[in-house]
């Protein structure tokens, strides 16, 4: 039996790209899988990120066919997974830019190859911070689609009313099964000079939801009262640049107990960060499901997290990190303190439980089998 799976790939940068490879290289470990990619560039004026290509190379079994600029690439991609005889296509959706291409492929699969399920996978069910007319062109492209796959019960909900009455399979966000890196190693080859102070770690993109500013607000307590340095790592989008300005203005910059670090960070250097660190921290105000929880949760890393959307699946307290109130200051600041004074291994248990539930061969299986069970009915 042969799967489609239509979705970003390297060497454009990001978590999607970067799981997208990872679903079709453990599908293919089962049966052939059919993966098409995207043939054109985003737009400059759509990724305002500086630098937008990875230097992975593209992988051989990804062949680039859509182009979000012509509608007869659209036709054409349908077209393919249809002369495939594919038993199903699994679409990873994040966005609302890819929803008219992805609609007039599904729209066109049905045409072609009716039997053929159509499966959208949610990493998000709406853009972050998006407007009226985001939310509309999303709906186009999720009422189109047979089926769903999310990460969270918050957004399994919310397709539920989007569209009522089609399965959705609700999963964790996959873990990947990693060696363990050594703390104090990480920390070199990073050139933090902290030696043995925890460090508190914030990855990813920043942007005005993930609630960096709260961090910012919360820091001069955190490290009065725990001894933590603050990282935060990752590229600064345009619209939360004031957060560097406050960063750099801060008396914690100055004597080295916040760390910020404005730039595109590769794979190994993510783990390394992951690694040199005590807890991660999610201050978000918004969240669907995390790769960076799961990225957390691989490194055996506990989690301090706002109780905000899929951020509550991904972290039980005393388990796997610890939740506080979003937006709450003094909460985030209790939330760090509680996590750091736990002593040493009081999270791995849990974290190892969380990692076995989400490891990448039992999420791959679960989507075949969903997959597979539609085509079947």
């Amino acid at each position: 039996m042969t799967l489609g799976v239509l979705g970003p790939s390297p060497p454009d940068r990001g978590g999607i790209a970067r799981e997208t490879a990872r679903l079709v290289e453990e599908l293919g470990r089962v049966g052939p899988v059919l993966w098409l990619t995207f043939s054109r560039r985003y737009p400059r004026w759509l990724d305002p990120r500086r630098f937008d290509v990875g230097t992975e190379p593209a992988p051989a079994a990804a062949q680039p066919i859509l182009d979000w600029a012509s509608p007869r690439s659209w036709s054409d991609t349908a077209a393919r997974v249809a002369e495939s005889a594919a038993d199903g296509l699994i679409v990873p959706w994040w966005t609302a830019f890819w929803a008219l291409p992805v609609r007039a492929v599904m729209r066109e699969l049905r045409r072609r190859s009716r039997p053929t399920p159509r499966v959208l996978l949610c990493h998000n069910v709406d853009d972050h911070d998006a407007g009226a007319g985001r939310r509309i062109l999303s709906r186009g492209a999720l009422t189109e689609a047979d089926a769903f796959v999310a990460h969270t019960a918050d957004d399994r909900a919310r397709l539920s009313r989007i569209a009522p009455k089609r399965p959705v399979l609700t999963l964790p966000h996959p873990v990947e099964n990693l060696p363990e890196r050594s703390r104090s190693a990480a920390r070199h080859r990073l050139g933090l000079e902290i030696g043995d102070a925890p460090l508190l770690l914030f990855q990813g993109l920043v942007r005005p939801y993930k609630g960096v500013d709260l961090l910012l607000d919360a820091a001069p307590a955190i490290v009065r009262e725990t001894g933590a340095r603050i990282a935060v790592v990752g590229e600064v989008f345009p619209d939360a640049r004031e957060l560097t300005r406050r960063a750099a203005a801060s008396p914690l910059a100055a004597d080295g107990s916040l760390i910020w670090r404005d730039s595109y960070v590769g794979e190994e250097q993510m783990r390394d960060w992951m690694a040199a660190c005590d807890a991660a921290v999610l201050p978000y105000r918004a969240s669907s499901g995390s790769g960076i929880a799961a990225r957390a949760i691989a490194a055996r890393r506990p989690i301090v997290a706002a109780r905000v959307g899929g951020l509550t699946d991904a972290v039980a307290p005393g388990e796997t990190g610890e939740l506080f109130e979003p937006g709450d200051e003094a909460g985030l600041a209790a939330a760090v303190k509680t996590a750091l004074a736990r002593s040493a291994g009081f999270y791995d248990a849990g974290l190892a439980a969380a990692a076995d539930r989400a490891a990448w061969p039992r999420y791959a299986a679960s989507v075949r089998e969903f997959v597979l069970a539609l085509r079947a009915r």
